[in-house]
């Protein structure tokens, strides 16, 4: 088995309302905070052009993968940084949460485009495989949070099979996959439970069903469990009962402990108004 540590952290796009929290006074501690838990994966949400520069250059040690939700690649994306000691990006690539995947689109009464960056990364000495998506979901339409996510589904198994076809040194054919982001919406909802495989809407997932991807949350499966059990904040003080950035995995992945992160900066006060989550895996 190979471990692999994979982070989620919705970063909080560059507000100028933010004022004492503008994304200047905020750039360092993010960058810090991943450089001292050092995962093998982060996975980041809202970060503009600018900051994904500035996230670029405070972890060199990492190489980016994805672009904006924008037609021209601007406006918020859903970067993935992989760390390069360890692993390297055999595949990578974007699509759109809508009804036209393949291009930048909205639908089901999204407020803004919504995307999934996708990196299949595999270990550098070609003993593991894992097909990380990093996504995030509308945070105004509830229609669209359950149509992205039956969306998901659907694609999943297709994105992890083309990888794997790409891929002619892989060590398996289709990768164990994990799904991380800020899903808009906490455990037990409609788009969580479509996620794995409780769609309230149609059939079941049968975790066997060699047509989907069986997914289960990693902070349910976790041998050790830390962290608030919420991960949103006002960047002072934690907004309770609202964990809605999740890591879901397939069953090939070992889940040793899942972590919410509530490391605050030197002025004591949270990087983002999301707090990072943290998944000890074994692939």
């Amino acid at each position: 088995m190979t471990a692999i540590r994979v982070l989620s952290y919705n970063v909080r796009y560059a507000n100028r309302g933010d004022h004492h929290d503008a994304w200047h006074d905020r750039r360092d501690a993010v960058a810090r905070l991943v450089r001292f838990h050092r995962p093998d994966v982060a996975a980041f949400q809202e970060p503009l052009p600018d900051q994904r520069r500035d996230l670029r250059e405070r972890l060199p040690s990492y190489e980016f993968v994805g672009r904006g939700r924008e037609t021209d690649g601007e406006g918020e994306g859903c970067p993935i940084a992989v760390r390069t000691d360890r692993w390297e990006v055999a595949d990578g690539g974007t699509f759109w949460l809508s009804e036209t995947p393949a291009e930048p689109s909205t639908d089901w009464g999204a407020a803004h485009p919504r995307i999934a960056t996708w990196a299949r990364v595999r270990a550098v000495d070609g003993s593991a495989a894992l097909l990380v998506v990093n996504t995030h979901f509308d945070h105004v339409s509830a229609d669209a949070r359950r149509e992205s996510a039956r969306l998901l589904r659907e694609r999943l198994p297709e994105i992890a099979g083309d990888a794997a076809g790409r891929d002619a040194d892989a060590p398996d054919s289709t990768p164990p996959v994990a799904l991380v982001g800020d899903f808009n919406c906490t455990p037990g909802s409609d788009p969580h439970r479509i996620l794995v495989g409780d769609d309230p809407g149609g059939d079941a997932v049968d975790s066997g069903d060699e047509a989907g991807v069986a997914l289960r949350d990693a902070a349910a499966a976790a041998d050790l469990r830390h962290g608030p059990e919420t991960s949103l904040t006002d960047f002072a003080r934690l907004i309770d009962g609202r964990r809605i950035d999740h890591a879901l995995v397939s069953p090939g992945l070992g889940v040793d402990a899942f972590a919410t992160l509530a490391d605050r900066d030197d002025r004591g006060r949270y990087p983002s108004d999301h707090l990072p989550i943290l998944a000890r895996l074994d692939v």
